[in-house]
């Protein structure tokens, strides 16, 4: 009996021996599994191998694969829409203008990602020299120039000559010089710079509007470019907020003769205060730090009979300010618009320097001497209020610029 169950567990023994065997061995022969569970493996271009676009702009070629693949040329002439694709899809490709003296090619290529045989592939695109009419003017967009004028520089490529004009459409004539004024025929094309000079608008009393126009002579095919220039805003030579419209505290404040702005823009550093006063409020956020302007209109300082800058003030809250925080009176010759790219001189740091600033409403007056400033002769000078910081805060009341009565 000993015997038989000895032999008995050699046996199991066995048997499990050999499960192990062909649970680790045996699954891996892929021949003793049903081809039914394999994918078939299949990658067809649909389009061709060879393709002849011709003057086309862009052109598709369909993949059907059975695999995820990938499209990619070492040309700069082709621009793929997009390289990664999977199954049944259309790979579309732009192309630039032949505008060389010979015929042109270039390979797409195609690879699969079967896991055990990749197929790579590739499909022969031809260009013939484009002879079509051209006409490129770039940079295009229409222009928006501020009163003091510009200049700027475009690029012309063209054959078959253009004919370039100025239409004048409000403001006068004249105000736009370009050079070359005109341009010569040419069978080939060529590329040429053009300098467009747009002189200052200082004496306007209204916008002033121009195309430039330019028209291939062979096909009539048209570019334009708008410009529009506005015109100086006078000077002033005081102004004055007691803050009597704020309604709320920590909304915007709006008002005829602020801009602010900020950055990261959208930031409200110039804000609405109305607790037992009205005023305005100027702080940041103790969470990350801004930097903001309220800008005033322009001003004529040089003829200013009283050439100050005055306001009171009390502090916002208890947070002092950081190391770089800053509150200041700023003046600027060549603002036009945008505050970040224009250049600011500091007219009168007024930064609260407390360690621990004492909460109170609008009770201490500050007046700034604008006639020993470096703007003091100047006929055209914006003033802004600049705030660099965090969470340091101002109650801002009983402004006046200037003469006032």
């Amino acid at each position: 009996m000993k015997n038989i169950n000895l032999n008995r567990k050699k046996y199991i023994g066995l048997c499990v021996l050999c499960s192990l065997v062909m649970l680790f061995t045996g699954c891996k022969d892929d021949t003793k599994i049903p081809s039914e569970f394999f994918p078939e493996q299949f990658f067809v271009v649909e389009t061709g191998h060879e393709l002849n676009i011709d003057t086309k702009s862009s052109f598709d070629i369909i993949i059907n694969a059975s695999s995820s693949w990938e499209a990619s040329t070492n040309v700069s002439w082709c621009h793929l829409e997009k390289s990664l694709f999977s199954g049944r899809d259309t790979l579309t490709v732009a192309v630039d203008a032949n505008r060389g003296t010979e015929e042109r090619c270039c390979y797409i290529k195609i690879n699969t990602f079967f896991k055990d045989n990749p197929v790579i592939d590739s499909v022969l695109v031809i260009q013939p020299v484009n002879t079509l009419p051209a006409l490129e003017v770039s940079p295009m967009g229409d222009r928006e120039v501020f009163y003091k004028g510009t200049e700027f520089d475009l690029n012309v490529l063209y054959n078959y000559g253009v004919d370039f004009r100025i239409d004048y459409l409000a403001g006068g004539e004249g105000w736009i010089k370009t050079t070359p004024a005109s341009f010569e025929d040419s069978e080939a094309v060529i590329e040429v710079p053009m300098h467009v000079t747009v002189e200052p608008n200082m004496e306007g009393t209204e916008n002033r509007e121009a195309d430039l126009i330019f028209v291939n002579r062979q096909d009539q095919n048209v570019c334009k470019i708008h410009i529009t220039q506005n015109f100086p805003i006078p000077a002033i030579l005081g102004f004055s907020d007691d803050f009597q419209t704020a309604t709320t505290t920590g909304q915007p404040y709006v008002k005829d003769g602020w801009t602010f702005q900020s950055n990261p823009n959208g930031t409200l550093l110039f804000k609405q205060f109305n607790n037992s006063a009205q005023a305005l409020l100027i702080n940041g956020s103790t969470t990350s730090r801004a930097e903001g302007f309220a800008i005033f209109p322009v001003f004529n300082i040089a003829d200013m009979q009283n050439k100050v800058f005055s306001y009171t003030w009390g502090a916002g809250n208890k947070n002092p300010a950081l190391d770089g925080d800053v509150f200041q009176l700023v003046g600027s010759l060549d603002y036009e618009g945008d505050a970040f790219s224009a250049h600011w001189e500091i007219i009168q740091d007024l930064t609260n320097t407390a360690e621990a600033p004492a909460i109170s409403l609008p009770n201490k007056k500050v007046e700034v001497n604008l006639g020993t400033s470096k703007f003091a002769n100047e006929k055209r000078v914006y003033l802004a209020l600049r705030y660099v910081g965090g969470g340091h805060a101002y109650r801002f009341d009983n402004l006046k610029i200037g003469d006032i009565e």
